[in-house]
């Protein structure tokens, strides 16, 4: 396990530190709500790789600064962006490549801790994250047909997925207001909680995940996020190769050992 200190690393947007396999990641815009600029897509770009290649990391918590999670696309920057299709649908792109694949795609789990309003595409990084846990108050919206837009940030893709298609129809096309709790009875998260247990329970759950056998979480996650675009035979074929090299960790033989000698294992990568 790693022992180390808290590692700060300095941003203008962002808030990131580690501390015993657990980072924390804070979207750290307050007085514009933690809305998604370019300064800040720039900063995560940066950013999300170098947490998936740090093997001290072994969970990530992602939140935001004040009262908000996210509150979406910066309008400032729209106001001032190139308004032609063509630059349009390049900045999306580059956004959904350099930030949101990688951030569902690295191995290691992010726990998004929903504080606050998140809406548009604040609502959409947050169901990016592997697990959810929301103040229960929290205003979550699929706000873009209310300023003329179509949801973007993988909303489209991640919403079909957690909750069917008609009723992420109904969502995107009212940009109907949810609170945490409603969003917890749809399965939108995990989890609704009162604001003053939101932080210690992500903490706390991160802990755990961090706790775990690393190498085989991450495995687990990769094939999960494969699973409802593959086949049976193709799931089954990946398990195969993924259980062949848990078998062969550290970690596999700690826990059985651990088994044993009831006690409780301790995992390392």
């Amino acid at each position: 396990m790693d022992t180390r200190p808290v590692i700060p690393m300095e941003f203008e947007t962002l808030l990131y530190a580690v501390e015993v396999g657990v980072a924390t990641l804070t979207l750290n815009r307050p007085q514009a709500l933690n809305a998604f600029s370019t300064a800040m897509q720039r900063e995560l770009a940066m950013l999300i790789p170098t947490i998936a290649s740090d093997e001290a990391v072994r969970c990530v918590i992602l939140t935001g600064a004040g009262r908000a999670f996210c509150a979406g696309g910066d309008m400032s920057d729209m106001d001032s962006a190139d308004p032609s299709p063509l630059a349009g649908r390049n900045r999306l792109r580059t956004m959904l490549r350099s930030v949101l694949a990688p951030l569902i795609r690295m191995e290691t789990p992010v726990i998004a801790a929903v504080n606050g309003a998140a809406v548009g595409a604040g609502f959409n990084l947050a169901l990016a994250a592997d697990i959810a846990l929301v103040d229960e108050t929290a205003t979550l919206s699929q706000i873009f047909v209310q300023v003329g837009l179509v949801p973007d940030t993988g909303g489209l893709y991640l919403l079909t997925r957690q909750i069917g298609l008609n009723r992420a129809k109904e969502l995107c096309f009212t940009g109907r207001k949810l609170t945490g709790r409603e969003a917890e009875q749809l399965g939108l998260v995990n989890r609704a909680l009162p604001a003053a247990e939101l932080m210690p329970a992500a903490h706390a759950l991160a802990r755990r995940i961090a706790d775990g056998p690393a190498a085989a979480i991450g495995m687990t996650k990769t094939l999960l996020n494969l699973s409802a675009n593959a086949s049976l035979d193709e799931m089954m074929e990946f398990e195969a190769y993924a259980q062949a090299i848990a078998l062969s960790t550290n970690d596999h033989r700690e826990g059985v050992q651990a088994f044993r000698e009831k006690r409780r294992a301790v995992f390392s990568r």
